[in-house]
């Protein structure tokens, strides 16, 4: 028992890190990917679940809704909860609860069933991404975090962009319960390679008393804050009173947590790691990162179906490029991260990331298929670019008894970010094609001279080509109904990408704030 407990034991001062840390950080990673990729595969495959299960739209977002809902209260809790278990009792329970839940989902004959074991998968699945990476930085050297974070954000990067791919393969060729039936081996595979390899954390200071009022209050304004943003653009935002309720509940809730977090001895979240402002800084751009990540892999495959008509899996595949980016430059970036300044790649990440969204607001319906490739490789590279050196400079000024603590909130703001950018992208989206739409169709009147002769030639020709005198007319304004409005969306589409390109320049400042670097040296210089 005490060779275990040494073996365990990773000295602060370790210059060389764990000697298996390369084997714990792979294994990790592949829970972390599991994750990852269970976030985007469902998607795909919601018409069919549709089908299967005979429910409705409104219905089968209880899939969705309550796998976000789930994760979104464990991920804070995660620094406290491995305090509580032992942090390898709960990362291996944790993949194991995430395994079996997802059988069970496959399992499922009815939409009752497969929401409760979603949400039992969404309690598994929080605690991988903020658990994994909070291992792998305890069993790294400071100057190898970088190199660390390009291993684990494959799993967290790429896992997403591969999922609709997948989804959409394993949807048409089997059916919809083997996007849940692939987590099983791997998952299995994970928890075997945890139990052997993954040590426990020397850091661990044990819980002596549960903080039961910070539990409540933040499963409850953390839930609630998740369906406010999952339902405000169809209840109309703030003028619904669900929406007022759900706001008062989240003010009343979080506000009065924070005060009782920062009062207590042992609180359930240790609120006071945000007084390190390299800390609070990386966090504030990772939340704006994750929302403009989240925002465009949302908007995305809504314009390549919906607008350019492509199926669920040729949009899979089209999307393809930005994890090959991702991947590559993570790689790079890590492997030879201690000879590039962290904050020069930052910048060119944000440069390249701007420069593909520009690209990207000049997709149209009439774009070719090719010419996807080159901007959405970009996204990714852009992303990889910025992800690596930021996960690193979060923690390079913390304690390593810090860091599970850190890991916790730095993912609950990832994921709170990413919500928030699907919010902003559908409102935006909303509001503008309906503006446009609005705008253009009002040209379509006989005053226009160019609209009255477009309408009276369609007219003509439908007629000619056998069309009754008494449906030719509604045949032409229906033709040019949709052009107005796929223009419309043509156009929106052009805005959202301007707008969340724009948004990490915005940010670019608090650069300033993360002066002490990940490879141990001495602070930054001012003209960093």
């Amino acid at each position: 028992m005490a060779q275990d407990d040494q073996k365990d034991q990773l000295p602060e001062d370790d210059a060389n890190g764990h000697p298996q840390r390369y084997l714990i950080a792979f294994t990790v990673t592949l829970a972390s990917l599991l994750e990852g990729l269970d976030t985007s595969v469902v998607n795909v495959s919601i018409p069919e679940m549709m089908g299967a299960l005979g429910v409705s739209l409104d219905q089968i977002a209880g899939v969705t809704t309550g796998y976000i809902v789930a994760s979104v209260i464990v991920i804070p809790l995660t620094g406290w909860l491995a305090s509580l278990f032992g942090r390898k009792n709960y990362f291996a329970g944790s993949l194991a609860l995430f395994t079996l839940s997802s059988l069970m989902c496959g399992l499922s004959s009815s939409l009752t069933e497969i929401v409760i074991w979603r949400i039992i998968q969404g309690i598994g699945g929080g605690a991988l991404l903020a658990t994994s990476q909070a291992i792998i930085y305890e069993v790294f050297p400071k100057r190898e975090h970088s190199k660390a974070m390009a291993i684990w954000g494959l799993g967290i990067m790429v896992g997403p962009a591969v999922g609709p791919p997948l989804g959409g393969y394993l949807t048409e060729v089997l059916s919809w319960p083997w996007i849940f039936f692939i987590n099983v081996p791997v998952g299995i595979l994970a928890l075997a390679a945890v139990w052997v390899l993954v040590p426990n954390s020397p850091y661990r200071e044990k819980v002596k008393k549960v903080d039961f009022p910070g539990l409540v209050l933040l499963a409850v304004g953390v839930g609630t804050l998740q369906m406010f943003l999952d339902q405000g653009q169809s209840l109309g935002w703030f003028t619904s009173d669900i929406i007022w309720m759900y706001t008062l509940t989240i003010v009343f809730c979080l506000g009065l947590f924070v005060y009782w977090e920062l009062k207590i001895k042992e609180p359930v979240v240790d609120l006071r790691i945000l007084a390190n402002a390299q800390f609070t800084a990386c966090c504030l751009f990772t939340f704006v990162q994750a929302m403009c990540t989240l925002a465009i892999v949302f908007v995305t495959p809504l314009m390549l179906m919906d607008l350019m008509g492509y199926s669920a899996m040729q949009t899979g595949f089209i999307m393809l490029p930005v994890a090959l980016g991702t991947g590559i430059i993570m790689f790079v970036v890590g492997r030879y991260a201690n000879r590039f300044n962290p904050y020069a790649v930052i910048l060119i990440g944000v440069g390249i990331f701007f420069f593909a969204m520009a690209k990207y607001s000049y997709f149209t319906n009439e774009t070719p298929r090719e010419d996807f490739f080159m901007p959405l490789l970009l996204r990714g590279i852009g992303l990889g670019m910025i992800f690596v050196p930021l996960n690193a400079l979060a923690v390079a000024d913390l304690p390593k008894a810090k860091i599970a603590a850190a890991t916790g909130l730095l993912n609950l703001l990832r994921w709170v970010g990413s919500s928030v950018g699907i919010a902003i992208s559908a409102t935006i989206l909303g509001k503008i094609e309906e503006r446009f739409a609005f705008l253009l169709s009002s040209t379509m009147t006989i005053a226009n001279p160019m609209q009255s002769w477009t309408f009276n030639e369609i007219s003509r020709r439908a007629h000619s080509d056998g069309l009754p005198a008494s449906l030719s007319d509604n045949y032409a304004y229906m033709l040019l109904n949709d052009h107005f409005l796929n223009t419309a969306k043509s156009l929106a589409f052009e805005r959202i990408f301007a707008i969340f390109g724009l948004s990490l320049i915005v940010v670019l400042p608090l650069l300033l704030l993360m002066r002490k670097r990940p490879d141990e040296s001495a602070p930054a210089p001012s003209g960093h």
